[in-house]
């Protein structure tokens, strides 16, 4: 919405970064913007929202809840740029539901950016994730008024798995690995390196969130993974092309991850320079 109010991206230096990116420069589609912001960011130039003179002392009325949140980290969005980096937002995809947004386990419903509707190509279009909001969650609400909702019976006792604390530091590793190994820029090595790791995860781990986790990353990593190609928000810079033969959408089950995780899990880890402690 900023972008489209005439708010430009710039980099340390003031440039206008994405000029030199695409001729609709901060218009551009998503993932060439994401792509563009991520490079500044890798590169060490960092990348900023500058708003100050398309909006300048206007930005609170027009965007009250944005100018909050800068206040409140210390930041004036109306005469200071604003720090950026790209978001899980912008990615396609999801829990595969019907018209009706029902999923593949009986009385489960699953609406919004967690599904995965058929609403959206390879990019995600601005206003298309709310709109799609709006229409699925009419037509689940719909469905289930119509359905008899099975009260759940009390679990047999041994079915309930106990659950031991949060590990801090295994879940931000998990969460580090998303951003750099499935992230804006992705290459085969890096997404079996982090297929790997979040099977040692899943299949270790007694903390019940952090293995369902796990489990959410390896299928998201296994279908990257197996698409070579490179579509809208899914670049593989192995594979930096599209590839006419894989113009469809794909829908990857947990078994077929698992069955990605096993033909990776004897692949020797690439070995990486270091270049300090």
């Amino acid at each position: 919405a900023l972008r489209g109010e005439g708010a430009t991206l710039i980099n340390g230096r003031g440039e206008r970064f994405m000029l030199a990116r695409d001729p609709l420069a901060e218009l551009a589609p998503r993932d060439i913007v994401a792509r563009g912001v991520f490079d500044e960011i890798a590169a060490g130039r960092g990348a900023f929202l500058d708003a100050t003179k398309a909006l300048g002392a206007k930005f609170a009325a027009r965007f009250p809840t944005v100018y909050a949140s800068c206040i409140a980290a210390g930041l004036d969005p109306a005469t200071q740029p604003i720090p950026i980096a790209p978001a899980a937002h912008y990615h396609m995809g999801g829990i595969a539901v019907d018209h009706h947004g029902r999923t593949s386990l009986k009385g489960l419903w699953a609406g919004g950016e967690v599904s995965s509707t058929g609403a959206h190509g390879a990019n995600r279009l601005a206003s298309n994730s709310l709109l799609e909001a709006v229409v699925y969650a009419a037509r689940i609400a719909d469905d289930i008024n119509g359905n008899p909702l099975a009260v759940a019976g009390r679990p047999r006792d041994g079915m309930i798995s106990r659950n031991s604390a949060m590990p801090p530091l295994r879940e931000a590793n998990l969460r580090a690995m998303m951003s750099s190994h499935v992230g804006v820029v992705r290459d085969g090595d890096d997404l079996a390196e982090a297929i790997r790791t979040f099977t040692v995860i899943e299949q270790t781990t007694g903390n019940i969130a952090l293995r369902n986790m796990a489990t959410t990353a390896l299928i998201v990593a296994a279908s990257a993974w197996s698409r070579c190609e490179s579509r809208g928000a899914h670049y593989r810079s192995d594979y930096p092309a599209e590839d006419p033969a894989q113009r469809h959408r794909t829908v990857t089950t947990l078994d077929e991850a698992r069955n990605i995780a096993a033909m990776v899990a004897d692949t020797a880890p690439r070995k990486r320079t270091s270049t300090g402690a």
